[in-house]
């Protein structure tokens, strides 16, 4: 299918070195051949070059792959790279997860179970890889003209109370502080947009804000033309209506949250008061938004508009 607006075919059209790195199996889910086609001429992982910079343990080191693909394109601006991190992946526990094991001295002494302990460690992997991607950016004078993006791709489905994990309780209960009862409760996260040139400006979006939103709102950013009535996501400093779904139609706007599966509003402000023409009108608007997606893949729809396959 034709993925015309995916952020990494845009940059490929304005001519950027592009290149697309993972630290693990280069063909699990097929990625040999759905990175390149959202817009990546190179992608390496464990088994066509991956294997010669990073040690293959489970999981694999985000720091090796950092240090050791980061050569390929510092040097050929403009670049456009993806990293598909696995150094935070399930389970969590020092015999199971190498970086677990690695980072462990650094949560040892948290006051937490030993499972959250083993998922910050895994996690804190990321976070050595990109100290030394911003570094090697700095060193290289180029980090005010780089712009890093990252969110992450689910909610830590390790932690979830699972015979599959080994878990004989719900530790994502205790890594958010509360019991997880619904998809709202359980899907947050933070994307962090992140530029040397703006590091001392706090500049915060508070309104709802999910993953579909990143392509419009950094095609925006970076001044890249795209319509935005062909994107479901919204670019998030723009009057839009911020509106976050669920494939269940589950949604979540200013106003509140709506549970599909429960039938149920929850106001955002406790005791506010919200019409059904409000919630028929958003529900709406999710239905029409699955509709729409399912037909674009299902028609190759960017194929037929842009006449290119």
């Amino acid at each position: 299918k034709n993925m015309y607006f995916t952020l990494g075919n845009q940059l490929r059209r304005l001519n950027y070195t592009s290149f697309a790195y993972h630290n693990n199996s280069y063909t699990y889910y097929s990625r040999n051949k759905t990175h390149e086609n959202i817009g990546y001429d190179k992608f390496i992982g464990m088994g066509n070059g991956m294997e010669k910079g990073v040690k293959n343990c489970w999981p694999q080191s985000d720091l090796e792959m950092i240090d050791f693909t980061i050569t390929d394109y510092i040097n050929k601006q403009p670049f456009s790279v993806y990293y598909m991190t696995v150094s935070g992946h399930c389970g969590y526990s020092r015999n199971g997860n190498m970086m677990s094991y690695r980072n462990y001295s650094v949560y040892k002494d948290m006051e937490a179970s030993e499972t959250i302990k083993c998922y910050h460690a895994a996690n804190y992997e990321l976070e050595k890889a990109l100290t030394s991607l911003v570094s090697q950016l700095e060193k290289a004078g180029i980090a005010d003209d780089t712009v890093i993006v990252l969110g992450t791709d689910h909610y830590p489905y390790g932690l979830d109370k699972s015979a599959a994990w080994g878990n004989d309780e719900s530790y994502l209960d205790e890594l958010y502080g509360y019991k997880v009862e619904n998809c709202k409760q359980r899907d947050h996260s933070t994307l962090i947009i992140w530029s040397g040139c703006i590091e001392d400006k706090n500049i915060v979006v508070d309104t709802p804000v999910y993953s579909l939103d990143i392509v419009p709102t950094v095609s925006n950013l970076f001044g890249m033309e795209f319509d935005s009535r062909l994107l479901v996501g919204r670019d998030v400093f723009s009057d839009a209506e911020p509106i976050v779904m669920w494939s269940n139609r589950s949604w979540l706007t200013t106003e509140g949250f709506y549970n599909a599966k429960t039938k149920t509003f929850t106001p955002a402000t406790e005791g506010a008061a919200v019409d059904n023409d409000y919630i028929k009108r958003i529900s709406s608007i999710v239905s029409n938004k699955l509709q729409f997606s399912k037909k674009v893949l299902a028609n190759d729809y960017y194929g037929v508009l842009f006449n290119k396959k």
